[in-house]
C-alpha cells in the first residue's frame, strides 16, 4: 500500500487526474442535492411572477433588484411552471459549463496556449482539464464556486458577460459592447464599475452606447409597468436598497460590512464585536468612501502609469472586475467568483517565474475558513472579520503592482 501511495504522489500528474475527478464528484453532488432547493433563485422565480400577474414586485424582501430584473426573469418563471427540477438542473449546468467558458477565454487570451475541454493528450500548445494551468486555480476557486452553485446564483453568467464586453471592446464592437453592458448593469448594477472603468480609460463610444443601452432599459420598465407605476418602483428600490440597503451582517463581504462592524456598535455575528468607535451609519459611510477614494486613487496612478504596457487594457479590465465585490455596498460570499480571471492569471505568471507565489496564501485563507474545515460558527467569524473581503483586497493590490509590469 505505501509502495502504491508513493508512486502516486511521486507522479505529479497522476495527483492533478485524482484532483480532477475529486473536484468532479463533489460539484456533481452538489448539483444533484441543489435542483430540489428554492436559493436565491427562488428569488428569480418570484420576481418575474410578481411581474407576470401586475402584482408588486417588491412584495417578495428577497428582490433587492432593479425593476427591469423582474422583467427579465419572468420568462424563468413560466419555465418553472413546466419542471421545477428541470429548469435548476438546467440552470446549475448552465453555471458549470459558463465556468469554464470563462477559464477558456481567460486562459486563451492571456497566455499562448489554448484551454480544451477534454482529458486526452495535449499538444504542445493546449491545456486540457488535468493541466496545473486548469487544477489550480479551480481548485482555489472552489469554495466560492461551489457557494454559487448551491444558493443558485446569476453571479458567474454576469462575470461571463462582462468578459465577452471585454472581448468585444477588444475587437472594436463598441455598439454591442454598450448594450451588453447596460443589459447587466440593469439587471445586477454592481457591473457598474465597469462603465467607470471605460470611462477613465477614455472608450468613449462604448460608454455612449451603453448609456443608450440603460435609456432603453429603463424605457422598457415604463412601457411594461406604465410610467408612474415604473417610477414608483425606481424610487422604491433606491430608497430599499441603495439608500437604506447597506447591511452590517457578516454575511455581508464587502468592505462596507466590515467597515461597519469596526466603526458603528453594529454586531456582525453573534459572540463578537471588533468595534472601536461609535460613528452614526452617515459617519461610517463617509469614512468607507474615503478608505475607497484611497484604494481607487491608488489603482488610478498604477493604471495610468502602465497604460503602455503589453496588454494593459484587458488586465485593468481582469483587475477592475475583482474589485466589484470588495466596494460594492452589498456583496455576499459567492460575488467573489470575479476573482477568478485575476487568479487564473496570477497562477500562469507564478509558474513562468515572473512573479511570487505569495498569492497563495490569501487564497488558502479563503478556502479553509469554510464551513468544511472549520464549521459553521467558526467560518462565520471568519466572514465578520474580513478574511474574504481583506484577503481578495490584496490580491488586488499585489496584482496591480505584479502583472501590470509584466
Amino acid at each position: 500500500m505505501k509502495t502504491v501511495l508513493r508512486h502516486i504522489f511521486n507522479d505529479k500528474k497522476r495527483i492533478f487526474q485524482i484532483t480532477f475527478y475529486l473536484c468532479s464528484v463533489i460539484i456533481f453532488g452538489e448539483v444533484l442535492r441543489d435542483i430540489f432547493r428554492e436559493g436565491d433563485f427562488g428569488g428569480y422565480i418570484s420576481a418575474g411572477k410578481l411581474a407576470w400577474n401586475n402584482l408588486p414586485i417588491y412584495s417578495d424582501y428577497r428582490n433587492t433588484w432593479p425593476p427591469f430584473f423582474s422583467i427579465v426573469c419572468i420568462p424563468l418563471y413560466w419555465l418553472n411552471e413546466l419542471s421545477f427540477v428541470g429548469l435548476r438542473l438546467t440552470w446549475l449546468i448552465s453555471i458549470v459549463f459558463v465556468n469554464l467558458i470563462i477559464f477558456r477565454w481567460t486562459i486563451s487570451y492571456f497566455t499562448p496556449h489554448q484551454f480544451v475541454f477534454n482529458i486526452k493528450h495535449e499538444n504542445d500548445n493546449q491545456i486540457n482539464l488535468y493541466n496545473p494551468l486548469f487544477i489550480l486555480p479551480f481548485i482555489l476557486t472552489l469554495r466560492i464556486f461551489l457557494e454559487e452553485i448551491s444558493n443558485l446564483q446569476i453571479n458567474l453568467f454576469i462575470l461571463a458577460l462582462s468578459i465577452y464586453v471585454l472581448h468585444l471592446i477588444t475587437h472594436r464592437r463598441d455598439l454591442l459592447a454598450g448594450i451588453v453592458l447596460a443589459f447587466i448593469i440593469s439587471i445586477k448594477i454592481y457591473p457598474i464599475l465597469i462603465l467607470g472603468f471605460l470611462l477613465f480609460k477614455q472608450k468613449y463610444k462604448s460608454v455612449f452606447y451603453t448609456l443608450i443601452g440603460l435609456i432603453i432599459s429603463t424605457m422598457i420598465v415604463f412601457i411594461y409597468f406604465g410610467l408612474n407605476p415604473g417610477i414608483e418602483l425606481f424610487r422604491e428600490w433606491i430608497n430599499t436598497q441603495v439608500v437604506n440597503g447597506l447591511k452590517c451582517e457578516h454575511m455581508n463581504q464587502s468592505i462596507w460590512g466590515w467597515m461597519c462592524g469596526l466603526t458603528t456598535q453594529h454586531i456582525r455575528v453573534d459572540s463578537l464585536s471588533y468595534s472601536i468607535s461609535n460613528l452614526s451609519d452617515i459617519q461610517y459611510k463617509f469614512v468607507t468612501f474615503i478608505l475607497i477614494g484611497i484604494v481607487g486613487m491608488y489603482l488610478v496612478a498604477k493604471f495610468y502609469l502602465t497604460k503602455e504596457n503589453y496588454q494593459s487594457f484587458a488586465k485593468q479590465y481582469i483587475i477592475t472586475l475583482s474589485l466589484i465585490p470588495i466596494i460594492s455596498p452589498l456583496a455576499w460570499k459567492y460575488y467573489y467568483v470575479f476573482l477568478t480571471p485575476l487568479i487564473i492569471l496570477l497562477i500562469y505568471y507564478q509558474r513562468k517565474d515572473f512573479i511570487k507565489p505569495w498569492f497563495y496564501i490569501p487564497l488558502i485563507l479563503i478556502t479553509l475558513t469554510s464551513e468544511l474545515f472549520i464549521g459553521h460558527h467558526l467560518s462565520d467569524v471568519t466572514e465578520a472579520i474580513g478574511v474574504i473581503t481583506f484577503c481578495s483586497l490584496g490580491i488586488t493590490i499585489y496584482s496591480t503592482n505584479r502583472i501590470l509590469n509584466n
